[in-house]
């Protein structure tokens, strides 16, 4: 079972506990559209592994053929469980609420939430080598004036730019934090104008900075 493993380690009471509330919601919320056989079959296994537990919990009837049953019973129900909670999980039927009611894992992790649109602007660097021009981005340090690579909520930076002479910007997007273009001996002479501005994972970008411009030579 890859995941639930708090849940299904715990004591045998407070597993069936936790079994009994992912059973009791099932029922209460028929319109999550839950296979009513699947249903029937949890509630089977679930009032099979109370018996046999409070058959093995009472000192006048517990004896190794109890703990056998309970912990078939207990194997049965786990098995069960962690296939129907998968289905739970990946139900969108089944609001995010009732997960956590159920004390189910959520269906998105806090660590990887959409992120907002980004707000900064990147400062940019440029270091012209020959026919290439490398672009490097950054994040001013507050209160610094000196520069920091990018923070970890950015999924790269994007890059705009065009030539003197193009019609049109043509936009680059990388997840390094500088990017090389590279020019021919045609563009020499020619300005090269380029901006840059963070993008989050679903690629959304933030406000450009500041155009800059550099004569290919």
């Amino acid at each position: 079972m890859p995941h639930s493993q708090g849940s299904f380690r715990k004591p045998d009471a407070e597993f069936l506990s936790w079994a009994a509330t992912i059973n009791t919601s099932c029922h209460e919320h028929p319109e999550w559209g839950i296979d009513i056989s699947r249903v029937y079959n949890f509630d089977y296994l679930l009032s099979n592994a109370k018996s046999t537990y409070e058959a093995n919990s009472n000192r006048a009837t517990r004896n190794s053929t109890t703990a056998q049953y309970k912990n078939a019973a207990f194997g049965e129900l786990k098995h069960f469980l962690g296939l129907f909670i998968n289905t739970l999980e990946g139900d969108t039927n089944v609001p995010d609420a009732a997960l956590a009611f159920m004390g189910l894992r959520p269906r998105t992790h806090k660590g990887y939430q959409p992120l907002d649109v980004p707000k900064e602007t990147p400062g940019m660097k440029l270091e012209r080598v020959h026919d290439e021009l490398t672009v490097y981005v950054s994040q001013p340090a507050k209160d610094h004036q000196k520069e920091t690579v990018a923070p970890i909520r950015y999924h790269g930076f994007a890059l705009r730019y065009k030539k003197e002479d193009d019609p049109a910007y043509q936009t680059i997007i990388s997840t390094r934090l500088h990017h090389t273009l590279f020019f021919s001996q045609e563009d020499e002479k020619k300005r090269i104008f380029l901006s840059a501005a963070w993008v989050n994972p679903r690629l959304q970008t933030g406000p450009w900075c500041e155009e800059v411009s550099v004569v290919m030579s």
